[in-house]
């Protein structure tokens, strides 16, 4: 009778492990329920361009698809000619920085990442095994910069004068670099860049009066105008010079473009 009694109480303890055990393993097909691959990771940012701004510093654009209600930083590596790696951040209202504080003439390597606010990060952009975006800092210091707000769209065959007076001029220099951006519909075609002091002679009145003897051409060749690509992040601009040049800082400096005048041949696909 205690050996029934002991069968009886075994029984259920083999007997119901086995029934759930084939039960949960079939419960997909039972209730419906599917099993599925987790979300693929966040795309890292793409770095577009590093340029030289100045002596120092380097102007670095970059692209990001990702959601922005995730992103807490941007994180950039650069990477000195020894291979020193600097880290530093980004903030991520922007897709745009300079980076700052570096040695002229001096190429730097640069790498970006997306920092999401749980903590994870992106990829690297550009991926290893390819080497980091390289940007390299000016031979020289821009005296000045000079941003023209209009965007140029009814300037064929006119010229336009820019003229900077004294107060601007606080450093003098030896050489002149052009950096010119288009219009953000289109690009622009130059025809001749020249500069000069204006004339000691002309009334004090006369914005326009070049110093003839002081003329010094940037860039002339109707033949063949200079293309300024669209101000897109994807487009760095078109950079013209540098010419040698003494700056007179006690004399207001003229800088004079002319605009190709007619649309090129349709088939290049440049538009004026």
């Amino acid at each position: 009778m205690a050996e029934w009694l002991i069968l009886l109480l075994l029984v259920p303890a083999i007997v119901v492990p086995v029934v759930l055990l084939v039960g949960f393993a079939g419960c997909d097909r039972v209730f419906g329920i599917q099993s599925f691959p987790p979300p693929p990771p966040p795309p890292p940012p793409i770095l577009v361009s590093a340029e030289g701004k100045s002596g120092s510093i380097i102007h670095l654009i970059w692209t990001w698809t990702g959601d922005p209600q995730t992103l807490q930083v941007f994180h950039f590596v650069r990477t000195d000619q020894n291979g020193t790696e600097t880290p530093f951040d980004a903030p991520a209202s922007s897709f745009e920085t300079d980076d700052t504080g570096l040695q002229p003439a001096m190429t730097y390597g640069y790498r970006v990442q997306a920092v999401l606010n749980d903590g994870s990060s992106t990829d690297f952009s550009p991926a290893p095994p390819a080497p980091p975006l390289p940007g390299t800092t000016l031979s020289l210091e821009p005296t000045f910069t000079q941003t023209l707000t209009s965007d140029g769209i009814n300037w064929q065959g006119y010229t336009l004068v820019q003229r900077i007076e004294p107060n601007r001029l606080f450093r003098s220099g030896t050489q002149v670099l052009i950096t010119l951006h288009a219009s953000s519909m289109r690009e622009a075609l130059v025809d001749k860049i020249y500069i000069s002091k204006v004339d000691p002679m002309a009334p004090p009145n006369q914005f326009w009066q070049p110093d003839a003897a002081d003329l010094t051409a940037v860039y002339d060749n109707p033949n063949s105008p200079a293309v300024v690509p669209k101000n897109t992040p994807q487009t760095p601009p078109l950079v013209v010079g540098p010419v040698n040049y003494n700056l007179d800082r006690t004399q207001p400096l003229l800088i004079a473009f002319e605009f190709h005048a007619f649309p090129l041949n349709p088939t290049s696909g440049l538009r004026t």
